[in-house]
């Protein structure tokens, strides 16, 4: 409906223009069409710099995403890595457990393990000390196995708890980012549309303007042909003139097809050729821009708005043309 409204404007005021100055007509509504295209041109190159600073967000919230992610899978590496450890230390644990046994068993085999009992029921100082040693290094072992397995599992619960905490903090990252590009990304939406509207508009604008001249032009041909076969030169010198002077305020278009309105008046073209512009004491400016089957003479008729054409009624005015 604003293309409508707009269209209408253009061509009331481009048929004025032809009929006044059919010289000008053409660069007033050049002027007219040139300034609507700027102000098209202008937003649409503002909606163009908001997509590409858009664009260009989006773009750094996707890298951040793709850092995020590689940060997500080292971090289940070093999570599957973890459990591997673990599970080794855990068979460590238990080949250790299995190897400890066999020993003890074997100890166990060849007699009391209490010291005191293996030095008493030793034939030999010899057989003792060996006995002592086998005790002594199981016991070792046994000790060594346990300080090494705890400390292993003390190490990877460390690392669990921590890696449970990076993996909570990487996640609520990984969500902020891509809520973030999803934002960015239905902005960039939205602004992409609205770049195409302007686009669309502009195009449909030039349209408008192609058929407001168009009809321009054939409104100044029609008024050439009107004037042509009943307009006289205009005697020498003469710029005022004495005329009955009514009102009209009847809706339609004028005799050279352009819709009537404030400022248009029906003249005899053998008296005023059309196009010409004049001053009406009273009414104001306006163009000879219409034709009637009872305006014969020195009589014009001038379209007013159905209160003012009430007041007006009938008058004898002294005109002056230009």
């Amino acid at each position: 409906m604003r293309f409508g409204a707009l269209a209408a404007v253009l061509a009331l005021s481009v048929a004025s223009a032809a009929l006044a100055a059919p010289g000008t007509a053409n660069s007033g509504q050049a002027s007219g069409a040139d300034a609507t295209a700027q102000q098209l041109d202008t937003r649409t190159h503002q909606a163009l710099l908001g997509l590409y600073a858009l664009d260009s967000q989006l773009e750094g919230w996707r890298a951040r995403l793709a850092s995020l992610e590689a940060a997500a899978a080292a971090l289940r590496e070093r999570q599957a890595s973890l459990r591997a450890e673990l599970s080794a230390a855990e068979a460590s644990l238990k080949t250790g457990q299995r190897h400890l046994a066999l020993e003890l068993r074997a100890l166990y085999e060849r007699g009391s393990v209490d010291p005191v009992a293996v030095v008493l029921g030793a034939k030999s100082l010899g057989t003792a000390l060996s006995r002592l040693d086998d005790l002594s290094r199981v016991a070792s072992q046994s000790r060594q196995i346990v300080a090494a397995t705890s400390a292993a599992r003390l190490r990877l619960l460390r690392s669990q708890r921590r890696l449970a905490v990076e993996e909570g903090r990487l996640e609520r990252s990984l969500a902020a980012a891509r809520q973030a590009e999803e934002r960015l990304a239905a902005a960039v939406a939205t602004r992409t549309a609205y770049v195409a509207s302007l686009r669309a508009r502009a195009r449909l604008q030039a349209q408008q303007v192609r058929n407001v001249e168009a009809q321009a032009q054939a409104a100044q041909q029609k008024s050439q042909t009107l004037q042509q076969p009943t307009a006289p030169a205009a005697p020498p010198g003469k710029r005022q003139l004495t005329v009955s002077a009514t009102c009209y305020d009847l809706p339609g278009r004028t005799a050279t097809g352009m819709p009537v309105g404030q400022g248009v008046i029906a003249v005899d073209p053998s008296v005023i050729p059309l196009g010409t512009r004049m001053y009406v004491p009273g009414y104001g400016n306006g163009v000879a821009a219409d034709v009637g089957g009872g305006i014969i003479g020195n009589t014009i008729d001038l379209w007013m708005t159905p209160s003012r054409c009430g007041a007006w009624g009938r008058r004898t005015v002294t005109i002056t043309l230009s």
